[in-house]
This record gives structure tokens, sequence and C-alpha cells, in this order.
């Protein structure tokens, strides 16, 4: 073999060797798009949920400074009002504490010569519900006494199966701003600190572990 023959097939080799390298870093790129998780904006997310809307069932706390006789304890009925005396009924359902007791002050304006000054707060949660199904040890229905976390809604499910994809978790909800899913890296929070995909869950949000 002479000196030409021999530098044909070096350049041959080294050929075949680049292309072989841009093959690979081609698929490479193809799998890391592919598994590339959906942008969302967590912090928007954040942003447009409502604090905790009263439900039928809860326990209300109606607090009127100087006046015992609006001040008490009442339990949303399942046409979501409650009644106090003189003021007559309240819409509470689907709305916040803030605004149920602006609407008490409101309508007490025309029994009482003096301003109220009214504070009410949720003493017992009834009507908040969550859904975890999936890859979890006890998927389900479940009705906490207080607002949960996306990672506090899965412990409360007994925590992942051994098939489980933990990031590949989606909560999805729908409200007033309408319906959505919302992607959850479980190792991107407890590993990578990424505490804005631990959203407060809403009433009726689902979680789904595939």
């Amino acid at each position: 073999m002479d000196v030409h023959q021999k530098k044909r097939i070096a350049r041959g080799v080294k050929g075949r060797f680049a292309r072989g390298c841009l093959l690979l870093l081609g698929l490479a790129a193809s799998a890391s798009c592919g598994g590339a998780r959906p942008n969302y904006d967590y912090t928007t997310e954040l942003r447009v949920m409502r604090t905790y809307t009263v439900g039928a069932g809860d326990v209300l706390e109606v607090r009127v400074w100087h006046n015992d006789q609006l001040s008490r304890r009442v339990t949303v009925r399942p046409d979501g009002f409650v009644t106090l005396p003189l003021v007559g009924d309240i819409v509470c359902g689907g709305k916040t504490v803030e605004q149920i007791g602006k609407e008490i002050t409101e309508k007490g304006q025309q029994f009482y010569t003096e301003p109220l000054v009214v504070s009410v707060e949720v003493a017992e949660l009834h009507s908040y519900r969550i859904y975890v199904l999936g890859e979890v040890t006890r998927p389900g229905e479940f009705t906490p006494t207080g607002q949960v976390t996306v990672l506090q809604a899965i412990a409360l499910a007994g925590g992942f199966t051994r098939f489980a994809a933990p990031n590949e978790i989606v909560i999805v909800r729908k409200d007033a701003h309408g319906e959505r899913r919302i992607p959850f890296a479980f190792s991107a929070v407890v590993k990578g600190g990424d505490l804005r995909e631990n959203l407060p869950l809403l009433t009726n949000d689902t979680v789904v572990v595939p």
C-alpha cells in the first residue's frame, strides 16, 4: 500500500467518525427536546389565585365590634346563605370572608345608627376537597381541614407507588380563569428547590400522578 492510499483511507475514517459524531449529537438534541418540560408561568398562577372562597358546610365566626347580637358562629347552608338577626340572609357561597364582612356591614347600615365594624373568619373548613389520582398508594378524594400544597396532597395519598413518574405530575384546575393543566416536577421542587411549583391547591383541584 502506497502513501496516497494510506492518506485516502485515513481521510475516509475521519469523515465517517465526524458524521457519526454529528449523528449522535443530533439524536441527543432530539431526545433532549422530546423530554423538555413545558414552560409554565407559576408566578402569574399564584397572582391570579383567589383566596379561599367559602362553601356549604363551612362554619363562620362573625364578630361585630360592640354588638353581641350579631356576633355569632354560623354554618353556611346548602344554598350558600347564612342568616343573621335583623340583617337577614347573607350570601356566603363562593365569596371570601372579606366580601362577606363587607355585605354584613352594608346591610347593617339600615338597622344601626353607627357603622358596623365586622370581621369574619372561617372557624371550621368543611367544603374544601381535593383529588389525587394515579400512581399513589391511596388515590381518591380528600377533605383536609386546611388548604394544602401539592406535596402535602401527595403525602395525604400515601406517597408514590414504584411505578410513578414523579416528574410528570399534572394539576388539573378549573376556576373563573378557565380549565388548565399545570405541570409539577417532583425533583425540581425537592432537589432543585423550585418551590413555585408547589402551589397551594384550590378546592376541586385534581393531582394526577402518571
